[in-house]
C-alpha cells in the first residue's frame, strides 16, 4: 500500500477494510478474554451471530478487494456495501455495550468518515442520521431519560454532526487537490495527442530503471513514409494516425507488461522486461499483427512501421543504450522498412506483411 496523504479510493477501502479486522478482534477480546469480559460484563447472548455474519462477510470483502482489477464495476458495490455492513454492526455492537453509554460509540466517528469519503456531503449527511436514527432508537428502547444518560445521548449526537460537517469539508477539499495532482501529473508526462507517455517521461524511466539496476528491453520505432502521408493527405490525417497508433500502443504495453511513449514525432518507444528473442518475437508478431488489421483512416488505411530492440545488458549507460537502439531502427530502415533489428542481428519480417500491405495499397 501506497503512504499518501492523497489515497485513491482502492487505497481507502483497504484501509477501512483492515480496520474491520482490528475491531473484530477487539470484539472478540472484550467478549471472550477473561480478564476484560468478567470486569465489562456486557451482554453477549447474540453476539457469537454478529461475529459469524461479520466474519463471512469481511472475508468474502477481502478477497473481492484483492482479486477485482483497478477500475471494475463491482467495486462501487462492494464500497457501498461495505459501509451499510458497518453502520448493522455498529448498532448491533452498541446494544449489546451498554447502548447510550457504550464505550465503542467513538466507532460511529469513522463510519460517518467512512460514508463521506465516497459520498461526500451526502455522505454525510445520510451517514449523521442513519446514525441519530439508531442510537435515538436504542435511547428510546432502554428508557434511562435521566440527566446524565440523557446529556450523554446529546453530546454523542452533536459530535456526529459536528464530525459529519468537518469531515465533509475536509474530504471535498482533499478530493479538489488529489484531482489537480492528477491533472498536472497527466500533462507533465502524458502525450496530449496519442495518450502514450511523452519524450518527458521515457527519459525518467529509462533513468530510473539504470539506477536501479534493473534488465529491461528497450524498443525504438518510426513510422515508415509519414512525412509523405502528411504532405498527400494533411496533418489533420497524419494526427488520426498518431492517435490510432497511440491506442493500439497502449493496448499492446498492457497486455505484454510494458510501458509505451511517444518519443517525438512520428517516433515511439517501449520499455519492455527481460525477454528472450522468442518472447520479443512474439512481441513484435502481435504488434504487427494488429498494425496489419487497422484501417487507420479512410484516406490512409494502412501504416507501416520499423523497429530496433536491445536488452539493458547491451550498454549499461542510458544514453549509449538509447543510441544503440536507435541505430538498429535506422538498419531496419536503410534494409526497406517494414521490419525489426534485433541485437543478435536478427531480422524480423511480419510473415503477411507484404501480401496485405500490397492488397491494401490496389484497394486505395
Amino acid at each position: 500500500m501506497k503512504l499518501s496523504l492523497y489515497l485513491d479510493d482502492r487505497e481507502t477501502e483497504k484501509i477501512f477494510s483492515y480496520l474491520r479486522w482490528i475491531f473484530l478482534g477487539i470484539g472478540v477480546l472484550v467478549f471472550y478474554y477473561p480478564p476484560l469480559a468478567d470486569r465489562l460484563d456486557f451482554t453477549e447472548e447474540s453476539f457469537p451471530l454478529l461475529l459469524a455474519v461479520g466474519f463471512i462477510y469481511m472475508a468474502s470483502a477481502q478477497i473481492a478487494l484483492v482479486k477485482l482489477p483497478p477500475g471494475n464495476e463491482y467495486f462501487s458495490l462492494l464500497t457501498k456495501a461495505g459501509i451499510v455492513f458497518d453502520y448493522i454492526a455498529l448498532i448491533w455492537l452498541l446494544v449489546l455495550t451498554r447502548g447510550i453509554m457504550s464505550p465503542l460509540f467513538p466507532i460511529s466517528y469513522l463510519l460517518v468518515m467512512h460514508a463521506t469519503i465516497y459520498w461526500r456531503t451526502k455522505g454525510a449527511i445520510l451517514s449523521s442520521a442513519f446514525l441519530t436514527l439508531g442510537y435515538s432508537t436504542i435511547f428510546v428502547a432502554q428508557g434511562h431519560f435521566e440527566f446524565y444518560t440523557s446529556f450523554v445521548f446529546i453530546l454523542n449526537l452533536a459530535f456526529i454532526w459536528v464530525v459529519g460537517v468537518f469531515g465533509s469539508l475536509i474530504v471535498i477539499r482533499e478530493r479538489k487537490h488529489l484531482k489537480q495532482k492528477e491533472i498536472f501529473h497527466g500533462l507533465m508526462f502524458t502525450d496530449y495527442l496519442t495518450g502514450l507517455y511523452n519524450h518527458r517521461h521515457f527519459q525518467e524511466q529509462l533513468r530510473m530503471l539504470t539506477v536501479d539496476k534493473e534488465d529491461f528491453m528497450l524498443v525504438m520505432g518510426d513510422i515508415d513514409y509519414f512525412k509523405q502521408v502528411n504532405d498527400q493527405f494533411g496533418h489533420l490525417t497524419g494526427d488520426g494516425i498518431l492517435k490510432r497508433i497511440g491506442l493500439i500502443f497502449q493496448e499492446l504495453a498492457d497486455r505484454h507488461s510494458a510501458q509505451a511513449f511517444r518519443y517525438g514525432g512520428e517516433e515511439f518507444a517501449f520499455l519492455l522486461p527481460l525477454m528472450d528473442e522468442m518472447k520479443q518475437i512474439a512481441f513484435f508478431e502481435d504488434l504487427y499483427s494488429t498494425l496489419a488489421a487497422e484501417a487507420f483512416t479512410e484516406d490512409c488505411k494502412t501504416v507501416t512501421m520499423s523497429f530496433g530492440i536491445a536488452s539493458s545488458q547491451t550498454e549499461a549507460l542510458p544514453d549509449k543504450l538509447l543510441g544503440y537502439t536507435d541505430k538498429l531502427l535506422y538498419s531496419a530502415k536503410a534494409a526497406g522498412r517494414n521490419q525489426v533489428k534485433f541485437e543478435t542481428g536478427y531480422t524480423y519480417r511480419f510473415a503477411a506483411a507484404d501480401s496485405e500491405v500490397a492488397a491494401a495499397k490496389q484497394d486505395q
